[in-house]
């Protein structure tokens, strides 16, 4: 089991509230759907199923099905996409500082990452963020990934790239 899922979710008549949904990468199982499609460069080149340890910056995924996540579809960026990996870091914790931790560092990370790369702070952006991070189960197999995600305004599909899209 390789992390959950977290969500930055909107109020309405707000400014955008950070609260948490959680997608956890399960990592545990004994079959790894392997790596994506990709080309001599690193870019997927077709639609693929792939282990959820294989995201890559840049890489652009369907949304995950579930919480848990062990595999996800990994797809071209210039296809129709739920999600695009903006921005990855590895804690360096010694010991696995617990659930709400976690969150709170993903959450304070990607949020600093996404002005970066959208070209807007989250708080102005219309934008949704998401992002994948170790379990106490993950971490016990080496996992300290945060992976951070952005999609379209209320989960609508995007084609290409959201870097610079300052909305």
């Amino acid at each position: 089991m390789r992390t959950h899922m977290h969500h930055f979710s909107r109020r309405l008549r707000t400014a955008a509230v950070l609260g948490m949904a959680s997608i956890a990468l399960a990592g545990c199982s004994l079959i790894s759907s392997g790596d994506a499609k990709r080309d001599e460069s690193g870019k997927p080149t077709e639609s693929s199923k792939a282990d959820a340890f294989k995201v890559k910056l840049g890489d652009c995924i369907a949304n995950p099905d579930s919480q848990e996540v062990m595999d996800v579809t990994i797809i071209p960026c210039d296809q129709s996409h739920d999600l695009e990996a903006y921005a990855l870091t590895n804690m360096d914790a010694s010991a696995f500082p617990g659930d709400t931790e976690v969150g709170t560092q993903a959450e304070e990370y990607c949020g600093a990452q996404f002005a970066t790369f959208v070209g807007l702070p989250f708080e102005e952006s219309a934008l949704d963020v998401t992002f994948l991070h170790p379990t106490s189960d993950s971490w016990k197999n080496g996992d300290r990934e945060i992976v951070c995600l952005i999609g379209g305004e209320a989960g609508a599909a995007t084609t290409g790239t959201l870097k610079g899209a300052a909305r």
